[in-house]
């Protein structure tokens, strides 16, 4: 190489990196690796063994920054992108993009927190703060078990609501209501309130010549009564659906118990409701033991019971093991969903047994 433009080079590195330490620029990152074996899949309902991943804990690299401005503001920004740890292609999010998790910017003070770009729905982050000790395998039954009715994309196209939970506009990319493009979010400081939490997000449609039309509106509320959580939650996608969450969660002698409920109307079809409850407790003084239980009240019940358990080997190594059975052709875990969305003969069409075992690791 050229020493003329090898020293520029330097130069600029060097640069990039100081304006990077001052703007307090963090890289973080998870991979998650594992051995899946789980019966009834497809027609023949076989038994299939495999190489899973993200299921215990999603397979990001990501980028956060903030920047004291003075007078209490601060400026921050997100970036994290999902891969998958198999064969290093982007996964784990709602978009195809690089940063196919979060993409925003924003700023916060004393009022709260606001936010533009690509966010996680309050929605979400609320149910999964009512659940026990579980892993990403446990998915989100509430979502993915809407086994009734459909939903209208904007071009009235009816598209089924299971699996996943279909939202967005599929012309723009589904989201499964996880991370959600194009979105402005509100959050509020815990300490204003005295133990209130709550975030509202508002991701507008990109419709010409109208405001509302495909648009989708979140918000999450909570409250702390001691070590007594509860949370109240709704989502709405303009032409799609409209679901609600009531959920709590608090210590029982040495376990954690926590449940949640789910109620699903979709523009097109019937309601539904997933009810979920579960406990953990701590085990040994680096071991969790945590177990999940919900059902749907659409035709045949769809239910997952899954039973988890994780060994802490340091700060940022887990060794874990998880167990899930699920009825009524409900996909058992995170890689089987996976499956099911590269190849529908894998599809799990009955009752399906998974066990799961994997290393999971921070950095």
């Amino acid at each position: 190489m050229n020493k003329k433009l090898l020293a520029p080079a330097i130069v600029g590195l060097l640069a990039s990196g100081a304006a990077c330490a001052e703007a307090g620029l963090t890289l973080y990152g998870n991979i998650d690796a594992s051995v899946v074996t789980a019966s009834g899949i497809g027609d023949s309902s076989s038994r299939r063994t495999s190489f899973g991943e993200g299921n215990w804990a999603p397979s990001v690299w990501g980028l956060k920054g903030t920047e004291d401005l003075g007078g209490g503001m601060k400026a921050h920004v997100w970036l994290e992108g999902g891969f998958n740890a198999g064969n290093g292609g982007i996964a784990n999010g709602g978009t195809t993009g690089l940063f196919s998790r979060l993409a925003n910017v924003g700023l916060s003070g004393s009022l709260g927190s606001v936010s533009a770009g690509l966010n996680l729905s309050p929605f979400i982050a609320a149910y999964t703060s009512t659940l026990a000790l579980a892993g990403n395998n446990f998915y989100v039954p509430a979502l993915q078990m809407h086994r009734t009715g459909t939903v209208l994309n904007r071009a009235a196209v009816t598209v089924p609501v299971y699996p996943g939970g279909t939202d967005a506009d599929p012309a723009l990319g589904t989201t499964g209501g996880f991370f959600i493009p194009n979105s402005i979010t509100y959050t509020l400081p815990s300490e204003l309130l005295r133990g209130a939490t709550a975030s509202v997000l508002y991701a507008l449609g990109g419709v010409p010549g109208s405001f509302g039309e495909n648009r989708f509106a979140s918000g999450n509320l909570g409250y702390a009564f001691g070590e007594l959580t509860l949370v109240a939650a709704i989502s709405d996608r303009d032409s799609q659906y409209r679901q609600w969450l009531l959920g709590a969660s608090a210590p029982v002698g040495p376990m954690k118990v926590a449940a949640n409920f789910v109620r699903f109307s979709p523009q097109t079809g019937e309601r539904t409701q997933t009810y979920t409850l579960g406990a953990s407790m701590r085990f040994m003084p680096n071991g969790s033991v945590g177990v999940n239980y919900a059902r749907n009240d659409g035709p045949g019940h769809p239910s997952i019971i899954n039973v988890s358990a994780v060994y802490e080997m340091s700060k940022t190594m887990n060794l874990y093991a998880a167990f899930n059975r699920a009825t009524d052709g409900v996909s058992s875990s995170y890689s089987a969903i996976g499956d099911a969305a590269a190849d529908p003969t894998l599809t799990q069409t009955g009752t399906s047994n998974a066990v799961i075992i994997g290393l999971q690791k921070g950095f």
